[in-house]
């Protein structure tokens, strides 16, 4: 133990760690990135590893308990697999006038895309299969703590786990992080950015939530009157009854009867990545919740006798860290819907900017029947040969990531890289660059996907 500047510091001894096993593709993280990437990979013949630090797959579309996806028709392949599976089972409910409930001030211009809510349960059980299915060997409730690179610093050859079992590494040919946070990329050393150009403000934090009980019929009644609460809602604040800095609420009736599923907390100024940060941001969070669900008991008809059911467990975030690659996919790339030569994923849903100060929210409409695209050098990472990202924290301006964060766009930008990393070893490629693009592209395309 020493001391410098007041802190107290442990030097941890030196040790060997074990090797407990090894993949031609190892992914970390198991959100829509991450199980677009594993399956991909897996399916195109990659020995496949996927590391989860949570006891489910979906990140926050199960964990996070998100239980209503915006729908792109621009995302296919792996993400419509999935939703298939989820409405075979009953799991999956369209809601296409959604715009109309939120009160939102714009409507999405293409009827192609639309709001879904579904089960998350179900939602665990069908990533389950999927990830078996394919071959993708998941390891659950393991964290990665640090890595090893090789002799010139470019290429990983290994992670290291911390697990109840204490600690381990898992080596690997090629390597995806997919944790939505950059979490192997800074760990590795690589460069990244966080929030806005001019003061690194992040876009806030939510804790998902679902409340029981509630009478749909009415409250759908009433919603068209108040889209979003908003009138009630503006009411309340100027009351000093709520103090969310929202301007509205987005709620979504649920494939269960009588469910309803929340989006309506927002905590401000606070980084998902930092411990003390995302500690006070779940407490915060908690505390909004029970001031949402008093305000809808109170004021909202159909929610006089609804029963908190259920909070995330984890708080949503929407950005962190964004890592440096090969190209920075900007706000103008989204609105002016870019397209690229070496396009792994297209995406149609547009900037959307949850206000990082507090109240209110930028959303800039994109055209009926246009996307843009995401490029394969959005992926590969600076300075690194076998380091790819698939999750929200590819290389994109603060407005640029608002637009491609949606959860089936970044399912799309896994599999796509998932395809790629199957290629590199395949071919026994050395570097992430050597990937013939248009081959990818091809496996995409065979696989369902639009690019």
């Amino acid at each position: 133990m020493s001391g410098t500047n007041g802190k107290i510091k442990f030097i941890e001894p030196e040790r060997e760690l074990e090797v407990i096993d090894h993949a031609d593709v190892v992914v970390v993280g198991g959100g829509a990135g991450g199980v677009g990437a594993a399956v991909s990979a897996a399916r195109h013949g990659a020995k496949t590893i996927l590391i989860e630090r949570f006891g489910m797959l979906g990140g926050t579309w199960t964990s996070g308990l998100l239980s209503a996806i915006m729908v792109n028709w621009s995302a296919r392949g792996i993400f419509e697999d999935y939703r298939q599976r989820l409405a075979a089972r009953g799991a999956w409910r369209e809601i296409r006038e959604s715009w109309e409930y939120w009160g939102g001030d714009e409507a999405p211009a293409d009827p192609a895309s639309y709001e879904a809510t579904y089960d998350a349960e179900t939602a665990k059980i069908v990533l389950d299969e999927m990830a078996s299915e394919a071959g993708v060997q998941v390891y659950f409730f393991a964290q990665v703590a640090g890595v090893f690179k090789s002799a010139d610093g470019r290429s990983l050859t290994g992670l290291v786990l911390q697990s109840k079992e204490g600690r381990h590494v898992i080596s690997g040919k090629v390597f995806i992080d997919s944790s939505g946070d950059g979490d192997v990329c800074a760990l590795a050393g690589a460069q990244f950015q966080v929030g806005r150009q001019n003061d690194s403000a992040l876009q806030p934090m939510t804790m998902i939530f679902k409340l029981d009980n509630v009478d749909t019929a009415r409250a759908m009644e009433y919603l068209k009157g108040d889209g979003g609460c908003r009138r009630a809602w503006q009411a309340a604040k100027a009351r000093g009854e709520v103090t969310v800095p929202r301007e509205n609420l987005i709620l979504n009736p649920t494939p269960k009867l009588g469910q309803w599923q929340f989006n309506s907390t927002r905590v401000v100024g606070l980084d998902g990545t930092k411990l003390r940060d995302v500690s006070a941001a779940t407490v915060e969070a908690r505390r909004q919740v029970a001031e949402v669900t008093g305000f809808l008991r109170k004021h909202i008809p159909g929610f006089e006798q609804a029963i908190l059911a259920e909070t995330a467990s984890h708080i949503g975030v929407r950005e962190t860290r964004r890592v440096k690659c090969d190209y920075s996919i900007t706000g103008d790339d989204v609105s002016n819907c870019r397209k690229h030569t070496d396009v792994i994923a297209r995406g149609n849903w547009p900037v959307d900017i949850h206000n990082p100060s507090g109240v209110g929210t930028v959303v800039v409409p994109l055209r009926n029947g246009v996307w843009y695209e995401i490029p394969y050098r959005s992926t590969t990472v600076h300075g690194f040969d076998n380091l790819l990202v698939a999750s929200r924290c590819v290389d994109s301006t603060h407005e640029g990531h608002a637009g491609l964060r949606a959860s089936p766009q970044v399912c799309a930008i896994g599999e796509g890289v998932g395809a790629a990393a199957a290629q590199m070893v395949a071919r026994n490629l050395r570097a992430s660059r050597e990937v013939d693009v248009s081959a990818v592209q091809g496996m995409l395309r065979a696989a369902g996907g639009l690019v």
